[in-house]
């Protein structure tokens, strides 16, 4: 059996450093295909302080890889999604609640495989907001 040979790759590993889970609400590849043992699928929960990698791949020559992963937790809903062209510059967005941060890397030294890690976070409050919440401020 031979294997097909891969043109275009993007490696999204996703750290939850929540104290919630994160189930997959939505997925889709735009370009390309899943990865074999690597591809998201409905309702796959990334537990909380655990991590998950996906990845987005393109066999067809003069062909890019594209696709997003959509996470829903009582937070809200994080989108990831991505474009890696066959010409072209490395395109990614993230969008997501308030309550969670999301810290993006993104290695794109071998512009054929990018790996791109995602670290949801709690929101930091600001110590003066929390302070003012204890004393019945609002603002």
């Amino acid at each position: 059996m031979t294997t097909a040979r891969v043109y275009r790759s993007v490696r999204v590993v996703l750290q939850n450093s929540t104290d919630e889970p994160f189930a997959v609400q939505g997925v889709a590849t735009l370009r390309g295909q899943w990865a074999d043992k690597l591809t998201p699928k409905q309702a796959d929960v990334v537990p909380k302080q655990s991590a998950a990698i996906w990845m987005n791949e393109s066999t067809q020559l003069g062909s890019g890889a594209s696709a997003f992963v959509r996470l829903g937790s009582s937070h809200g809903h994080v989108r990831l999604s991505w474009t890696l062209p066959w010409v072209g510059a490395f395109h990614f967005e993230d969008d997501g609640p308030n309550g969670v941060r999301r810290e993006v890397t993104i290695d794109d030294r071998l512009p054929d495989t990018v790996v791109v890690s995602v670290v949801l976070r709690e929101a930091r409050r600001d110590h003066a907001d929390e302070a003012g919440r204890r004393h019945g401020a609002t603002r």
